[in-house]
């Protein structure tokens, strides 16, 4: 009989979360390279004298080193100590065998001839032999990723097995069950121990024995019983280099591709359209999410110029066409086909708007239309972008420029307060905006996003600090109620003028309120997210899954009906928090019904059910909340769930395919539950990481009981063999 214990080791943090201004500009060969090595499977060389003599096999990846020596696994970071992996109390000589050569070779070339060392054999695991009485140690890749298995031959003690960790600052044991081990560049994570007996899983968990000191608990197992790991996350991975990184806006196409928008400080990214390739701030992704698929990369690109671009929204039509917003200080930023602005101010923060022919990759051509969107007076960002029914770019967010360009049949022609909302609407085939105005008060004003409706109706949602926002219809809510107030807005950009705005409200409370995402429902419903510090902010108590204020701010959704009149139009809104305060980021609603909502939250208290994490991280966790708006109080909540380990994990966006899986980005410090294949699996460096996962939808929530499994063909590149904890 033959015990295996399998650990999957990471670097979630390489380096230290301290970045000293701009990167340097990276080499775009060595940008390439780093990239391709990220990609690439762990090798293990044999030292045939390229290495100190103590080293018996070497691995590199990005982030760090793996030396195999007599005495263990020896994680090598840049200018910092390692991180040495010994078996306590284990065979001082064990037999050292590599398994499996490679027909890749590796090549030394370095000063004198001399010193040369060509040829040397590469292979993909090694094999520590006897380390305790009937234990053999494998060392493997998985990917970019070392993983190590414990296999014990029968009469074989686990209970011999204590893992010793020099270098580490701390140990811990996750909420996930996964070893953490901090170091003086981040936090190294080792995951939940996947333990087999005849093919068949047994529980078991990490001990901390003593100090750096870690074993292995194994529970009996009880043939009687089946026994049954159902992970809650299917697939997550990180996305980012050695700069900062964050995943700002996700959109699952007509065709169940996912695209995916983020902002870069470096190089290093995976790029497949390299004519775009600028090594600056705008990332876009591909991916192909379905089971064939196996979330693998279709395109990737950069977009920008020689200064600081980033995007902030995303979507695609049915042929597959991506269209970006965001901002550019670049002078240079591409301009292709009908631009309605050909110029952006050096002075200034202008706004972007692009399309891209993903299926056009590498001929040049990919890049089909690009355009500035702003002035030379004051700064214009961006915030959300929908490409509509009738083929139009719909863009909304704020400007502080009074020569933001408007068009005759806009709201207003002019800038009332320090900043407006602006709303444009751009024919790809015209040089000329279709509609453009300047909406707001006589103090600051933003958009945070937009939806449309099968009218191709402008629906935003976004905040005032002023008293004279423009309302409009039968509104909730003609005046502030104090503070920032969150805004709703309705623009028709058929009509003109004071006509083209249908609908607009005030939503808040005594306090501060700002309305921060925005979706739409299959009723033409308005869903809205964002945070609130009023503890008199309006909600539906009879119907609300949290109608009390947790305190120190918490995040908030609520429901409009615009075809009800007055205050009838909130058929929903609650609170969600817990005592230390919340933001909410994105919104969403399911074809089923259910409310999803992500954001993060500070509070231990933040409420949770049926959790793929149960308890708080420690830090800014990520939270991801799911319920069901026609069932009233804490019932409502299918699953509510943190996301985070003594750091900063900030879920930013999300969006649902027609199986309601659900697709989470954002942020990371470095900590991120990785499950599946990532084509990322270790922290690139930086103040942040980008990253999304996916919660697969259908059937029970997550984790919902002990033993309960969801339908197979409800998760999004199922691989269940390959998943670990």
């Amino acid at each position: 009989m033959i015990h295996s214990y399998r650990l999957g080791l990471m670097v979630c943090a390489a380096s230290v979360l301290v970045a000293a201004g701009r990167p340097v500009r990276q080499d775009p060969a060595l940008a390439q390279a780093e990239a391709a090595l990220a990609r690439s499977p762990l090798r293990f060389e044999a030292n045939q004298g390229q290495f100190a003599p103590s080293v018996r096999y070497a691995a590199r990846t990005t982030g760090f080193a793996l030396a195999l020596t007599e005495r263990g696994a020896s994680l090598r970071f840049a200018n910092s100590r390692p991180l040495d992996i010994a078996l306590l109390g284990s065979n001082p000589w064990p037999l050292i065998q590599p398994l499996d050569r490679l027909s890749a070779q590796t090549d030394y070339f370095i000063g004198a001839k001399q010193n040369w060392h060509p040829g040397v054999t590469n292979y993909s695991r090694v094999k520590y032999q006897a380390v305790y009485p009937g234990i053999d140690v494998v060392y493997y890749g998985k990917g970019s990723q070392l993983e190590y298995d414990f296999v014990l031959q029968a009469g074989a003690d686990a209970n011999a097995i204590r893992m010793q960790f020099s270098g580490a600052g701390k140990l811990m044991v996750t909420p996930a069950g996964d070893l953490g081990v901090v170091t003086a560049n981040g936090l190294v994570l080792q995951k939940n121990p996947v333990i087999y007996q005849q093919g068949r899983r047994v529980s078991g968990r990490y001990k901390l024995l003593a100090a750096n000191v870690v074993g292995i608990q194994v529970d009996r197992y009880d043939r009687s019983q089946p026994l049954v790991i159902d992970p809650a996350i299917v697939y997550s991975t990180l996305i980012g280099g050695t700069g900062s990184d964050e995943v700002t806006a996700l959109k699952i196409g007509p065709t169940g591709l996912l695209y995916i928008a983020a902002w870069t400080q470096t190089g290093e990214l995976l790029t497949l359209d390299l004519p775009y390739d600028n090594l600056v701030d705008v990332y876009v992704q591909v991916v192909d999410p379905t089971p064939s698929g196996g979330y693998g990369v279709l395109y990737a690109t950069y977009l920008g110029g020689g200064n600081d671009d980033m995007a902030t929204a995303i979507d695609s039509d049915a042929a597959g066409f991506i269209y970006l917003t965001g901002t550019t200080t670049s002078t240079d930023f591409p301009v292709v086909g009908n631009s309605v602005q050909t110029s952006g101010a050096a002075t200034t923060v202008s706004g972007f708007v692009s399309k891209i022919d993903p299926h056009a990759a590498g001929t040049g051509n990919s890049l089909v239309y690009s355009t500035f969107l702003g002035g030379t007076l004051g700064n214009t960002t961006p915030t959300g972008i929908k490409v509509g029914s009738d083929n139009m770019i719909y863009v909304v967010g704020q400007t502080q420029t009074a020569d933001f360009p408007t068009t005759d049949n806009g709201y207003a022609a002019s800038l009332y307060g320090p900043s407006d909302v602006f709303i444009s609407k751009i024919d790809v085939t015209n040089p000329n905006l279709v509609y453009s105005t300047f909406m707001g008060s006589e103090l600051d004003d933003e958009a945070t996003g937009l939806v449309l409706d099968a009218n191709n109706v402008v629906y935003l949602a976004g905040w005032t600090d002023g008293t004279q926002y423009p309302t409009a219809g039968y509104s909730y809510n003609g005046f502030t109620s104090g503070g920032y107030d969150a805004v709703v807005s309705v623009v028709d950009t058929t009509q003109s003028g004071v006509s083209s705005l249908l609908w607009a409200t005030y939503f808040g409370g005594s306090g501060e309120d700002q309305a921060l995402g925005i979706s739409m429902d299959s009723h033409g419903r308005v869903l809205v997210t964002g945070f609130t510090v009023s503890p008199d902010f309006p909600v539906t108590k009879a119907t609300a899954i949290q109608p009390t204020y947790g305190g120190d701010g918490d995040a908030f959704v609520a429901i409009f009906d615009i075809t009800k009149p007055g205050t009838e139009s909130l058929v929903y809104s609650t609170f969600l928090g817990g005592s230390q305060g919340e933001v909410a980021y994105a919104v969403l609603a399911e074809p089923s019904g259910y409310v999803d909502v992500t954001g993060y939250t500070l509070s231990p208290d933040f409420p949770v059910v049926n959790a793929i994490q149960s308890n708080w991280g420690g830090g800014i966790d990520l939270f991801l909340t799911r319920f069901n708006p026609a069932v009233a109080g804490p019932a409502g909540i299918d699953y509510s769930t943190y996301i985070g380990l003594d750091g900063t994990v900030v879920g930013r966006t999300l969006t649902v395919d027609s199986h309601n899986n659900l697709y989470i980005g954002g942020y990371t410090e470095g900590y991120l539950p990785l499950v599946g294949n990532s084509w990322q699996a270790n922290y690139g460096g930086g103040f942040s990481d980008g990253f999304f996962f996916v919660v697969p939808g259908g059937g029970p929530a997550p984790n919902a009981g002990a033993g309960q499994e969801r339908d197979p063909r409800k998760l999004p590149g199922d691989r269940r063999g390959t998943i670990k904890r």
